[in-house]
């Protein structure tokens, strides 16, 4: 497959854009500078009336349309009908595509193509370098809430997790009139030990380690969790670190690529290092800053290894050092050997940033509306099917081209897929098509990222749409 082919390039030339931003968890510190401009640039902003208070200071001069909860369409179709007036932007807490706002954006809108999507740093991977859990080989994500999924779909990804033994974490775990759920979902992960995680990025936040045991056996401790919580069981390839929320030396993520997506928080900490150290693709991506900028060669462990040394020198002068990872450092990056290397010798913060797999998911357009699971290590690959078939979108990291066919050859034939490389970066390449269609292309190249959707989605004007099932409760 050639360049050419792969591109897929968005209109950004209509008069009036609706753009869905993802603003991240909550605290302005982990907003990118693509949120914020498209924010600041829009003439309307609409949103979830606790989530536009988490951007105040961004409102002045702005004509602000909120609701509340259970209002999404009405969002949605505010959204829409300003747009005749001017730009506008629909925020979403996290990223827009983890249970936000981009698929029933998407979904609502008439011409999807003339719709952008922002990505944002979403809150589990917000709360996993919080409390400094990385994981290294695959993740799902499942929320517990069965107003738009029915319980036995939702159970079924449960297990098909647990029979993984992936990490998962669960979103939406317990409210004031539905409890019963996250004791069905503890009984399957009995052994694990979990992370709650509460009002992440926000006023009031508090992570603290627990068990599912202990969970089950508390009623106390249950109710401590809300949906403003998040929980994490640690799974297969998850390590957990000592993290500092200040130290001189600091793990950034840079996002996807370009300044647009870093955040304030990395954008202040690159700015006061010493030294930047780091891949030199995502030296060159970050822009200009007074730091001495220093890229290591050779294997892995050595270049990590390299890194740390240097950072661990200029800490113990007092001085501060970052060490990058593309996306976020949670999310499959070579981050867990930072932290082994310091672990019980000097403290290390971890800065979130936009995963790849929000970035290639904002530019297919609301390809993850529901459940995904997130892989890197195939050792089995029978995996991204069956989590498929289990409701799972799927989103698989450095895939070979020749690997597609296999990866695919079990998956419904409809099934809607886009293969991306580079996204956010010079040379940006994606293509998106049905899964049948994109099997007999046969790509070659290596590093590309591939994205099942959730299912119930489709396409049109060249984005993935999946259906979160809002159909099923409202009228539009």
């Amino acid at each position: 497959m050639n360049d050419s082919a792969l591109s897929r390039s968005i209109d950004r030339h209509c008069a009036n854009r609706l753009s869905i931003v993802g603003i991240g968890p909550g605290d302005a510190s982990l907003r990118t500078l693509a949120a914020v401009d498209a924010i600041k640039g829009a003439d309307y902003v609409v949103g979830y009336r606790p989530y536009l208070k988490l951007i105040e200071d961004l409102l002045p001069g702005k004509e602000v349309y909120s609701s509340g909860m259970g209002k999404e369409t009405d969002r949605v179709r505010a959204a829409l009908d300003l747009l005749s007036r001017g730009p506008v932007a629909l925020v979403s807490s996290g990223d827009a595509n983890v249970y936000g706002m981009a698929g029933l954006g998407l979904e609502m809108a008439e011409h999807p193509a003339e719709v952008e999507v922002i990505p944002g740093v979403t809150s589990f991977t917000a709360a996993a370098c919080r409390a400094g859990l990385l994981f290294r080989e695959c993740v799902a994500v499942i929320s517990l809430s069965d107003l738009l999924t029915p319980w036995q779909d939702i159970e079924g990804r449960l297990r098909q997790a647990a029979d993984f033994g992936m990490p998962v974490a669960l979103y939406n775990p317990r409210s004031r009139k539905r409890d019963w759920q996250l004791l069905r979902a503890l009984n399957i992960y009995e052994k694990r030990d979990v992370l709650v995680a509460k009002e992440v990025g926000r006023e009031g936040e508090r992570l603290f380690w627990t068990t599912a045991a202990a969970l089950m056996d508390s009623v106390s401790l249950r109710e401590e969790i809300d949906m403003t919580t998040l929980l994490i069981l640690p799974g297969r390839g998850t390590y957990r670190g000592d993290v500092a929320r200040e130290a001189e030396v600091n793990l950034v993520g840079t996002g996807p690529g370009g300044q647009a997506n870093l955040t304030a928080e990395a954008r202040t900490i690159l700015s006061s290092s010493e030294k930047i150290l780091g891949a030199e693709r995502y030296l060159n991506l970050i822009g200009d800053y007074p730091g001495e900028k220093v890229a290591h060669a050779g294997p892995c462990p050595e270049r990590s290894y390299a890194r740390f040394q240097e950072a661990e020198q200029l800490a113990r002068s007092g001085k501060k050092a970052s060490i990058l990872t593309g996306g976020d450092p949670s999310i499959f990056s070579a981050g867990w050997r930072i932290m082994d290397l310091a672990r019980n010798r000097l403290p290390v913060h971890i800065s979130p940033g936009v995963s790849a797999f929000s970035s290639v998911a904002a530019r297919a357009g609301a390809p993850l509306s529901g459940d995904f699971a997130l892989l890197s290590q195939l050792d089995n690959p029978e995996a991204p099917s069956l989590l498929a078939a289990a409701g799972f979108g799927v989103v698989i990291y450095n895939v070979k081209g020749h690997e597609v066919q296999a990866l695919l050859q079990e998956l419904e034939p409809e099934r809607a897929v886009a293969l991306a490389r580079d996204v956010a970066r010079k040379g940006e390449e994606m293509i998106i098509m049905k899964a049948e269609e994109l099997m007999e292309t046969k790509p070659s190249g290596f590093r590309f990222t591939l994205l099942v959707s959730c299912p119930k989605a489709e396409i049109r004007e060249g984005r993935i749409i999946a259906r979160r099932g809002y159909d099923t409760k409202y009228s539009y």
